[in-house]
């Protein structure tokens, strides 16, 4: 038995670039397992340099030299980055303070819509469902209010800690943008030994996280703008609010679709009741979703690497669980990463060749 496991090891590990390899796999998930939280700023710097890095390839192609295509990547960047913080975060913020004021008024009108239920669906709720309803209610809001203290502390913290972030974030996206080649070359002059599979791995995972970054930006713009046009033509309140969290929805594949959906038929039903508006805004809701996962996502991603839809909820669940936001963010990437790493490794690229 020894035996075979000795020879299943050699076969595994049948080079010195497979074992330096494993190492930085092996240290790269220790590091993000235990520093997730400090390295959040370098992550986000890093996916914006690497959005911008696409923007100023786009821009060469219109006869424009490298040097000053990087200044007007930068330059967008920065005018986006203001009128974000100008704007956009103020009003969803505004938002954000209504919904939280205006929370136990909408939790009222929820437990009479309810209550209700029983007399309007009799054959649907009975009164014992609704009562065992309200128990499980009232025993969530005494664990709310019981943390409520603790997370109001721990938020004036995250408020500094996010001060800094933001101080940090275009100063490290300067640096990552404008010096990537010496970091990238300074990076690769410490591996030791032969780099063939890093450079079969990087090429496979250099055209997937383009189409997967650049294409998830391009995906949360256009949902959110058109989840936002939807709301506001019904006068859906807290329009803006719920448009970010549809736009962002889409980076959780599937689940996140699903769990945005809950408070915006809430919300709906609390604000038109169950008439032919609420029916018709729920419609084209789902219209919307219907169109992002059939239409929009094979259009943007035609180039990706198709992952079955089991294969990608696993990996949400997977890398979540180990990573939290950044696994659920990077399910597809690390997927798509571990299917290259598969293909070019030594020995498991010659037995998928054959």
């Amino acid at each position: 038995m020894f035996e075979h496991i000795n020879n299943l090891f050699k076969k595994i590990f049948n080079n010195e670039e497979t074992i330096v390899f494993s190492l930085i796999i092996l240290s790269s998930l220790i590091l993000l397992n235990f520093f997730a939280a400090v390295l959040t700023p370098f992550i986000i710097s890093i996916i914006v340099a690497y959005l911008l890095v696409g923007l100023q390839k786009k821009i060469e192609t219109y006869n424009v030299s490298e040097s000053l295509a990087l200044i007007l990547s930068f330059t967008i960047f920065i005018f986006v980055g203001a009128a974000m913080f100008i704007w956009l975060i103020p009003l969803i913020y505004v938002q954000l303070q209504s919904f939280v004021l205006d929370l136990p008024r909408l939790f009222n009108e929820f437990l009479n819509f309810v209550s209700n239920m029983p007399t309007a669906f009799p054959d649907l709720v009975s009164s014992d469902q609704i009562s065992v309803f309200f128990q499980a209610v009232s025993s969530e809001i005494s664990s709310i209010t019981q943390n409520l203290v603790k997370s109001s502390i721990s938020g004036i913290q995250s408020t500094i800690t996010v001060l800094l972030y933001i101080i940090l974030f275009p100063i490290l996206v300067f640096f990552f943008l404008f010096d990537r080649k010496n970091i990238v070359e300074g990076i690769t002059n410490i591996l030791p030994g032969k780099r063939d599979m890093f450079s079969k791995v990087w090429e496979e995972m250099d055209v997937q996280l383009s189409n997967y970054v650049r294409g998830k930006v391009l995906e949360i713009l256009i949902v959110g703008f058109t989840a936002a046009i939807l709301f506001s033509s019904f006068g859906l309140k807290y329009t803006a609010l719920l448009s970010v969290l549809v736009g962002l929805s889409v980076l959780i594949p599937y689940i996140g679709a699903f769990t945005v959906t809950i408070p915006i038929i809430i919300i709906g039903i609390l604000q038109f009741g169950l008439g032919s508006q609420f029916y018709l805004l729920v419609g084209l809701y789902l219209l919307l979703q219907f169109l992002d996962g059939n239409l929009l996502v094979p259009i943007i991603f035609s180039e990706a690497v198709k992952l079955h839809p089991v294969i990608i909820i696993l990996a949400v669940f997977i890398f979540g669980s180990m990573f939290g936001f950044w696994g659920v963010f990077f399910s597809i990437p690390l997927a798509t990463f571990i299917k290259a790493v598969w293909n070019s490794w030594p020995g498991t690229a010659l037995t998928n060749e054959d």
